[in-house]
């Protein structure tokens, strides 16, 4: 292989398809998994399955009940605002060395600007039949424009917590059913984000990242409220 590439395994293939499948709502929240099914729709044998459905259990995109077996996780409204204020407080924390890093390292700043730019042409380029590769893409730039962000505080335990509070979760509740215009607010706003930085403006920063959570957090919230109607209707 050449240097700098990554060989991407079976189960790195089996875990990225039932990561599309729940983005996809093939499979639903709540849903028990069944392994041989997955087995048979993914053309393998159990042991990949298996090991890819531990990962997204310790992702906390799949739940494991002992003697039980494993289900696609549900989120609840107060999980989902709970989740969104314990990431406003990680964001908030060395907002000074934040800003001082990204203003010093031109190699971060640009990486964050080309986050933006490449976001927004993806959001433009979505149609209500664009492949689903496209939108997880850009559910990937928003993980990634926030991951990089955190980086620069330079506190390996905050990247750990971010990741602990499993920022891709909420995707497989939105999948196409936000509108073009919000997720281009949604990016937008980071460009707020990183204007504030440029201007090594604190309070304006402060300002920014509490608009954009709460946006974000409201827009999920009522997703959610939504199917818990459709669901107590059907019931």
């Amino acid at each position: 292989m050449a240097k700098g590439t990554t060989k991407v395994t079976l189960i790195d293939t089996i875990y990225s398809n039932i990561r599309r499948d729940i983005t996809m709502r093939v499979l639903h929240p709540g849903q028990k998994i069944n392994i041989k099914e997955l087995s048979e729709r993914y053309g393998t044998s159990q042991t990949p399955i298996k090991l890819a459905l531990n990962r997204l259990v310790s992702e906390k995109v799949i739940e494991n009940y002992p003697r039980q077996g494993m289900a696609i996780r549900s989120v609840s409204v107060q999980e989902v605002g709970e989740i969104f204020d314990m990431r406003l407080m990680l964001y908030l924390t060395c907002m000074d060395k934040i800003i001082l890093t990204i203003n010093y390292n031109k190699d971060l700043h640009d990486e964050l600007r080309k986050n933006v730019e490449e976001h927004t042409k993806v959001i433009e380029s979505l149609t209500p039949d664009s492949p689903v590769d496209e939108y997880i893409k850009n559910y990937q730039l928003d993980y990634l424009f926030h991951k990089t962000y955190l980086k620069c505080s330079g506190r390996k335990k905050i990247l750990e917590l971010y990741d602990f509070l499993n920022p891709f979760l909420y995707t497989n509740y939105i999948f196409r059913r936000q509108s073009k215009e919000k997720d281009l607010a949604g990016v937008h706003e980071h460009s707020l984000i990183l204007d504030a930085i440029e201007s090594e403006d604190a309070d304006r920063l402060r300002k920014a990242l509490e608009l954009h959570i709460y946006h974000a957090k409201n827009a999920v919230e009522l997703i959610l409220q939504v199917d818990e109607i459709a669901l107590d209707q059907m019931m």
